[in-house]
């Protein structure tokens, strides 16, 4: 070995030396900070795993009856769950914005092998480590301080609004979790020759839609796109507004499948909220420090709705904490989060001005059937505690190379914070998950509807059971949770209830043989060609009778008949036709152009051999 080859190795081992403390004491605290993270996830939801076996309250109802109604579909009937037609007289399950969320969903494993109360409360835990694993990840990006990762993961996870909408049922909430995936997917994306992450992103956009973020997924949309233009327009760089459309159009084909049938529904039955609720600032300031956060707590008086719909406590000192790095986070990244938190927070006061942002964005498309502008507090959060990891990283990064140690003192300040949230956020679920199914109750053979639920929890809610019905094999009419829909099934007690299917005219007679969710089979005996075969349930233009369409009779399904004894009515989602090739072309491009590119980088020219000498 050379004089050289000898001190450059020499360098290299006294270089492996000085940083195998700072690697061990960086492994130290990132094992902690798990440890606090998950330690602290599992005390806030403590009450929820104490009994697996109970069901939850106020919302947990009706939305675990769309989630119900997956495994249902799939196990007993082997059909996909396209058409719910136990609630409201039948609507389209996958065509809701809220229903069958389970369905394309990495949670559908559990739903399948587990009572749907248990794979509820392990879609809970996954969101909340799918969100606290996110936000560590992209905070990480910004600094070397594993306690500051650690701080913006649980004041965006774990915080007092997670902990009361969860608690309440409001499932769409929990699918905030993806947020800090779209970011982390777009600042890889802009990395030199990373802009595949952009992909993923809209991966993550679509999977978003088909799990039901009815808010969630507006709310990353708009934050993406604000945060991708401001930081174009500071670093002068066109590749985060590329990132942001690659991001928006491959989301719109992965999304394609659910959204098209969501769109197409709201096309027959617009949503449309009114939305005038507004706060100040000395409403906010006890949202997030009150610690009186419980399900019927009420520490200030609300525009509307309870608590749950306001509460967001974080704690005294974090907020000083954002409140400094909305005003001084600096450079192109600083400027960006803070001024992305900045309009989200404005967002977040609601109406208080005829032109104020919610007031301008409650008029547009998706927003204009939105209400409650405090939910766009929680990802205020996010960009709010990234900003702070911006201003605070200028400082702390450089002495952490040589003291790592330094993050150890650090950490335990972020857990003296992750308690004092934790110990609040516990307190909704002290009173959420205490539901429970009678210990007997008979299951009906025949399908038929029913004005109001035949069965009751032991300890009844603010509304009708809308899954204990399901149980029972029962429809239900009067149900929570679709307000804008047409009801024209009939119950078995309305006086012109002629039967699950009947001929319409003449003496003809139907007789249903075989029923599932999504194909009933109807045996008609005594019709003329041109009678009208009726089947009680409400119509839906995705319905069809013998590969025909059908129309509505008093907002039923029917159809003409024909020389036919034996009509088939199936439900498939019309929008399939073209959303189906969209996603797949989408998927396809998604794998096939980054391999190309790859493959193309690699390639390089062959030089030509130069010619022997003669």
């Amino acid at each position: 070995m050379s004089t050289g080859e000898k001190q450059r190795t020499a360098r290299r081992r006294a270089l492996a030396a000085l940083g195998r403390p700072g690697a061990i004491w960086r492994s130290v605290t990132t094992s902690a900070a798990a440890a606090l993270m998950l330690g602290l996830l599992l005390g806030i939801v403590a009450p929820m795993l104490s009994d697996w076996s109970t069901f939850g309250h106020h919302d947990w109802d009706v939305v675990t009856s769309y989630r119900y109604i997956t495994s249902v579909s799939l196990l007993k009937y082997g059909e996909a769950p396209y058409w719910h037609p136990w609630l409201c007289g039948g609507f389209p399950a996958f065509g809701h914005v809220e229903g069958a969320t389970n369905f394309v969903s990495p949670y559908l494993p559990f739903y399948l092998l587990m009572e749907v109360q248990k794979a509820l409360r392990i879609e809970i835990l996954g969101a909340a480590i799918t969100s606290l694993l996110g936000s560590f990840l992209l905070a990480r990006r910004y600094t070397r301080s594993v306690a500051l990762a650690s701080f913006v993961a649980i004041v965006f996870t774990l915080n007092g609004r997670w902990a009361l909408q969860t608690a309440v049922g409001h499932s769409w909430h929990l699918q905030y979790c993806w947020l800090p995936w779209v970011l982390l997917f777009f600042e890889r994306s802009i990395d030199p020759g990373k802009l595949h992450n952009a992909l993923y992103g809209g991966a993550t956009l679509g999977l978003m839609c088909h799990l039901g973020a009815i808010y969630p997924l507006p709310h990353t949309a708009i934050s993406l796109c604000v945060y991708g233009l401001l930081f174009a327009v500071f670093t002068r760089d066109w590749r985060p507004i590329q990132s942001v459309a690659i991001t928006g159009f491959s989301g719109l084909g992965f999304a394609s499948p659910k959204l098209f049938a969501i769109a197409e529904g709201m096309t027959r039955a617009p949503r449309l909220i009114g939305s005038k609720e507004k706060i100040g600032l000395d409403q906010l300031v006890v949202m997030m420090t009150d610690t009186n956060q419980g399900l019927g707590a009420r520490p200030i008086r609300v525009p509307a709705y309870g608590w749950h719909e306001w509460g967001i406590y974080v704690g005294a000192i974090p907020l000083l904490l954002l409140l400094v790095a909305l005003l001084f986070a600096r450079g192109p990244r600083g400027n960006a989060l803070r001024l992305t938190g900045g309009l989200l927070l404005l967002l977040g006061f609601g109406a208080f001005h005829a032109y104020s942002p919610w007031s301008l964005l409650h008029r547009l498309p998706v927003f204009s059937s939105q209400h409650v502008p405090s939910r766009f507090l929680y990802p205020m959060l996010l960009f709010s505690s990234l900003a702070l990891v911006v201003v605070v990283a200028r400082y702390l990064d450089h002495h952490l190379i040589r003291r790592a140690w330094l993050d150890v003192p650090l950490l335990a300040l972020t857990a003296y914070v992750g308690v004092d949230i934790a110990r609040v956020a516990n307190q909704p679920f002290q009173g959420s998950f205490w539901m429970q199914v009678p210990d007997k109750y008979e299951v009906a053979e025949l399908f038929e509807h029913r004005t109001r639920s035949p069965i009751h929890y032991k300890r009844r809610d603010w509304a009708e059971p809308a899954l204990l019905p399901m149980f029972t094999n029962t429809g239900v009419l009067e149900c929570y949770g679709l307000p804008n829909l047409e009801v024209g099934a009939l119950a078995t007690t309305d006086p012109d209830y002629r039967g699950r299917a009947h001929v319409l005219e003449g003496d003809g007679t139907a007789k249903v043989v075989d029923w599932s969710p999504n194909r009933v089979v109807v045996e008609v005996d005594g019709a003329k060609p041109g009678d009208t075969l009726v089947y009680n349930m409400n119509h839906d233009p995705g319905w069809s009778a013998n590969g025909k369409p059908v129309h509505a009779v008093d907002r039923r399904i029917a159809t003409k008949l024909g020389s036919e004894t034996r009509i088939v009515f199936e439900y498939f989602p019309r929008t399939f036709r073209y959303s189906l090739p969209l996603f797949f072309t989408t998927l396809g491009l998604s794998i096939g152009v980054p391999l190309w590119i790859r493959r193309r980088r690699r390639r390089k020219p062959v030089k030509p051999s130069p010619e022997a000498p003669s």
